[in-house]
């Protein structure tokens, strides 16, 4: 099931479109393909050839691709997304969710005269925000998996292509990373908190900062070198995390405390890809990070980083962000050479 439970990229002014979830064009294939009376066959066996033939028809056709529910690496199979552009479609979202951010005491708390619909109601849309995030995160080090026998063409894996995933990543920065102006609704946040406005963003940044920064993505991207020269790979990743992240570093303007919280959390992770090995994941233990390119490319990003922040520091515009430069390189400096 895809469990879209509504249509989030409508927007004011579209006309004939339907807002809640219905039966679709997979969903009678899939109704006839399990459920169709064959007339004169006795044996399931002998049904095969007609069912595999009803496949057939439908191949190469996206309305009728299965995908496994919920897919790690496949932006084409996850739950809840609507569409065949992830960027496209979450942008809609997060559209009509700001819309929602602005109404959202009108629509509760001026009505009910208590706060508790209006805490409730604002958990859940930072909830569905972090969802938006995550299928455009499954892009960066996508696969598409077509499912198919041996007498089909084409490939069952193929990478995601590098524009799209160069797309994916300018997106996060835009969409995922930057500070959050009117996510964090201090109006909201003042009537239903007394503390902790700054930590419950940081959590939801870190979160998809860490997906990005993964070993079974670093793993795919590497590779993704091997099966083509124009793939998208680990050190385009890294790099494109690092100039976001830090792009402030390259001018003189301060930072925010809800990007010094996301860069910490980028060095943080950065040192987790530098001592840890992989744990567990859902694809098994499919390459050896110590014997991998991970250590090396994450220790020269690291070392750039650093080069970066000693010329930036001196040329900071407020104390916070200098200290902040300050702690960094020390930080950094406490990875490459823990002793």
């Amino acid at each position: 099931m895809d469990y879209a439970r509504f249509n989030y990229i409508a927007q004011p002014g579209d006309k004939g479109v339907r807002f809640i979830r219905q039966m679709g064009p997979y969903d009678h294939y899939a109704v006839n393909w399990g459920y169709r009376i064959i007339p004169n066959l006795v044996t399931p066996e002998a049904e095969v050839p007609t069912l595999d033939k009803w496949i057939l028809e439908k191949a190469g056709d996206p309305m009728y691709k299965f995908g496994k529910q919920s897919s790690s690496f496949d932006p084409t199979s996850q739950t809840e997304d609507i569409g065949n552009s992830s960027m496209k479609a979450s942008s809609y979202g997060l559209k009509n969710l700001e819309y929602v951010a602005t109404h959202l005491s009108e629509w509760t708390s001026d009505v009910t005269n208590n706060y508790d619909d209006l805490s409730e109601l604002y958990d859940e849309l930072l909830s569905v925000w972090s969802r938006y995030i995550g299928h455009v995160v499954t892009n960066v080090g996508g696969v598409y998996e077509d499912i198919k026998k041996p007498n089909q063409k084409g490939l069952v894996y193929t990478v995601v292509p590098k524009v799209q995933q160069q797309e994916a990543m300018q997106w996060l920065q835009t969409n995922a990373f930057a500070s959050p102006t009117w996510l964090v609704n201090l109006k909201t946040l003042k009537n239903t908190d007394y503390a902790g406005y700054t930590e419950r963003f940081r959590k939801l940044q870190a979160r998809h900062l860490d997906d990005v920064l993964s070993f079974d993505r670093m793993g795919r991207l590497m590779d993704a070198e091997i099966l083509g020269t124009s793939n998208y790979t680990a050190l385009d990743l890294l790099r494109d995390m690092r100039k976001g992240i830090w792009t402030e570093a390259n001018t003189a303007t301060p930072v925010s405390i809800y990007r010094r919280n996301l860069q910490r959390a980028y060095i943080v992770r950065m040192e987790y890809l530098m001592k840890e090995e992989i744990k567990s994941n859902r694809s098994g233990d499919y390459y050896n990070v110590a014997q991998s390119d991970v250590r090396a490319l994450v220790r020269g990003e690291l070392k750039t980083l650093k080069t970066a922040l000693v010329i930036t520091k001196s040329r900071a515009v407020n104390i916070e962000t200098k200290y902040h430069y300050s702690d960094s390189i020390e930080r950094i400096a406490l990875i490459l050479d823990p002793k």
